[in-house]
């Protein structure tokens, strides 16, 4: 009591300058300091916790509101995936909805393929929002059974699921179903399904049981055999079930390439010239595309695999090894270049030539080639290139003994190869010795040649 007398200056007896000391003002903050936070950290945490609720509640009636729109559909047909945002009150919220089948199989997948037969679509809405922090999606499902039945016991259903580069759905495809021409076994005329949905699922209802033909279409597509409009049969249908018929399909990639990019000369081609895509899913691709010299850039399309493809000009065989670790086909590796490995002088090995590629995409790439001067010759000839089999001068080797013509040259003519061991000679197969190499490689003493990859890049 004396204190406050002091500070209130009813104690006379205290001096009038006492005051509070420095420790209890920097004591008296803290504690107001720490009753502050704590009194605006629960308003936050209430304001955080009201805004989550509305935001939820918001979301909960968009889920219900698409919910309430699929099942007044007449065709169940119509309801497919799709995501799309709104916004509400300034927030956008995301809305994603996807579709699935149900099949007498017990599965659920989005097109409904198996053996089973369709009975009703799944429909999960998820709707989430920025901001939400830990807080899960709000997700709402539903089943949608059609208004007719989609099945009829004596007759079966084909479903046509086309896939894209990606594994997501191809739209927009177009189906032909046809009775196959060679047994169709009772198959009768199909009318033309809708064009895929955004799952990459189309389906052709009550089918007269029999062998069928199924093909795809659209602008610019192309699947993974490079094939634009491929083709599967027999598609059996059979009474009381459903047939699936998988499709991997997209939007196919152009390319351009340049031959013998590492010269910067004119040289010609041969007028049968392979040219080799390989993919690590859709195996080797080999094309021949015309050009007649180094001057031409012609293109090519391609399926868009995600992951690209190597290339190379010549065609490549890969080795078939058995479990006993012996070739059982007749291989042919040396115009890869990364199947140089033995290091030359400077230390290098070849390295395959990559070719990213997207759907719908453009590029220009670069081939390197071997490129060889040959001396005059005497008139106009018919030449051609032979390749050897060898594993001198790091060769890998190939066993395919391909040849390649050149047509009439006359002069001395400068001509590319695929990289390898060549042989060159006119009709008649009199061997012309080259004069030099243009590129990496080397001019043998069996008047062979040898064109070297090791250190070349596209």
């Amino acid at each position: 009591m004396k204190r406050i007398r002091q500070i209130l200056g009813s104690d006379r007896s205290a001096s009038l300058d006492e005051g509070f000391t420095l420790i209890e003002v920097i004591v008296a903050l803290a504690v107001f300091s720490i009753i502050a936070l704590t009194v605006a950290g629960a308003i936050t945490n209430s304001l955080v916790i009201t805004r989550d609720s509305r935001s939820r509640a918001v979301a909960e009636n968009l889920a219900s509101q698409d919910l309430d729109l699929d099942r007044s559909v007449s065709d169940i047909m119509n309801v497919q995936t799709k995501t799309w945002t709104t916004t509400v009150q300034n927030t956008p919220y995301t809305i994603a909805r996807k579709v699935s089948w149900s099949t007498s199989a017990t599965t659920s997948n989005a097109c409904g393929t198996g053996s089973g037969t369709l009975q009703y679509k799944i429909v999960k809405v998820t709707v989430s929002w920025p901001g939400s922090g830990t807080t899960n999606p709000v997700v709402s499902t539903t089943n949608l059974a059609p208004n007719s039945r989609l099945n009829d016991p004596t007759l079966g259903t084909i479903i046509v699921a086309v896939t894209a580069a990606d594994g997501s759905g191809a739209s927009g495809v177009s189906v032909s179903i046809a009775p196959a021409s060679s047994n169709p076994n009772g198959a009768a005329a199909v009318a033309t399904p809708a064009v895929t949905d955004s799952n990459g699922c189309t389906y052709a209802l009550k089918v007269t049981p029999g062998n069928y033909t199924v093909s795809i279409n659209r602008a610019n597509g192309i699947d993974y055999t490079q094939a634009t409009t491929p083709v599967t049969t027999p598609v059996v249908v059979t009474a009381g079930t459903a047939t699936s018929v998988p499709f991997t399909y997209d939007t196919a990639a152009t390319v351009t390439l340049k031959y013998a990019s590492n010269y910067s000369g004119t040289a010609t081609l041969p007028t049968n010239l392979d040219t080799t895509f390989n993919s690590t899913t859709g195996g080797v691709d080999l094309f021949q595309l015309g050009a007649k010299t180094t001057a031409t850039t012609p293109s090519v399309s391609l399926f868009p695999f995600t992951s690209g493809y190597t290339y190379e000009t010549g065609a490549y065989v890969a080795p078939i090894v058995g479990s006993s670790g012996t070739v059982s086909n007749t291989p042919c590796v040396n115009v890869d270049p990364g199947a140089w490995i033995t290091q030359n002088s400077s230390k290098q090995v070849g390295t395959s030539f990559q070719a990213p590629t997207s759907p719908g995409g453009t590029a220009t790439i670069n081939v390197p080639m071997g490129v060889v001067q040959l001396p005059a010759l005497s008139g106009t000839l018919s030449l051609q290139a032979t390749q050897v089999n060898t594993s001198a001068n790091g060769d890998p080797g190939c066993s395919t003994a391909v040849t390649y013509s050149f047509g009439s040259l006359s002069g001395s003519p400068v001509i590319a190869l695929p990289f390898g061991t060549w042989r060159i000679t006119t009709a008649a197969l009199i061997v012309v010795k080259p004069s030099s190499v243009k590129t990496a490689g080397v001019v043998n003493s069996d008047s062979t040649v040898t064109l070297d990859p090791r250190g070349v890049t596209p």
